[in-house]
């Protein structure tokens, strides 16, 4: 028989206190200037002989459209030995939803297609950034390290901190330009803190019909962050902070994640 000890409300206060202010130091959430497409951060130096920052971005637009079982890439660059591999991604024309340079192609989960995609990482990393385009309420994102939630974003997040600037709202590209204006268009970047990293990340589309565009993704190892910081008080998401809470607890097992 299995017995699960219970916490006196006391301690599973101050358990989810310290949860919660371990989940907000781990991941740090900023977004870029109106109209930005990439990042402005800085990335740590490689080992190898060039000494290049450990960086690299996938762009999708040398896919064909469709949905891909599998993606392998090496997000623009070889000599990183940074690997992904995407399950499941849709791709897209570059259209007034997506498609960072107005150009090209763009990943999107949803448009009854698909309900999501992951991608897994041949290595620890510490940073992630997208382009967040034609962005709605469905839009879900989850970080894992060795296949436990780490941290998890909503798009509830974003809406709030862009809402009364309408640089943000619209598309910004040359061809699209303020098309869809009742959207927000906006780069956003994750740096895993204090010792924390991740080698997978799912996006989800949970409203059905809505799509969860994205494009210009931006892995390495961050040096300095940059952009305007999303308060901690919008991150993370519950979820994330009972997971954490259990680890803080020294929880015996969990049940596995779903993974799409």
């Amino acid at each position: 028989m299995i017995k699960t000890r219970i916490l006196a409300p006391a301690l599973l206060a101050v358990s989810l206190a310290a949860a919660s202010t371990t989940a907000a130091a781990a991941f740090v959430v900023t977004y870029e200037e109106a109209g930005v497409t990439s990042t402005t951060t800085s990335f740590k130096p490689g080992s190898n002989a060039k000494g290049e920052e450990i960086v690299g971005v996938e762009r999708f637009d040398s896919l064909s459209t469709g949905v891909h079982g599998i993606h392998v890439s090496n997000f623009g660059n070889d000599d990183l030995g940074i690997i992904g591999t995407y399950h499941g991604v849709n791709v897209q024309a570059a259209d007034q939803f997506g498609g960072a340079s107005g150009r090209g192609n763009y990943a999107v989960s949803g448009i009854n297609a698909t309900s999501g995609y992951s991608i897994s990482f041949n290595q620890d990393l510490t940073y992630f950034g997208f382009w967040l385009s034609a962005l709605d309420g469905g839009n879900q994102l989850s970080f894992f390290s060795s296949g436990t939630e780490v941290f998890s974003f909503s798009a509830n997040d974003v809406f709030g901190l862009v809402s009364g600037k309408p640089g943000y709202h619209g598309n910004p590209n040359e061809g699209f330009r303020g098309q869809n204006r009742g959207e927000p268009y906006v780069f956003l970047n994750f740096f895993a803190d204090d010792g924390f990293s991740f080698d997978e990340i799912v996006f989800r589309q949970t409203t059905p019909g809505a799509g969860y565009e994205s494009d210009n993704h931006t892995v390495g190892i961050w040096k300095e962050q940059s952009g305007t910081m999303v308060p901690s008080s919008q991150v993370p998401e519950p979820g994330s902070l009972l997971l954490l809470m259990g680890a803080v607890l020294g929880a015996a097992a969990t049940r596995p994640l779903r993974r799409v």
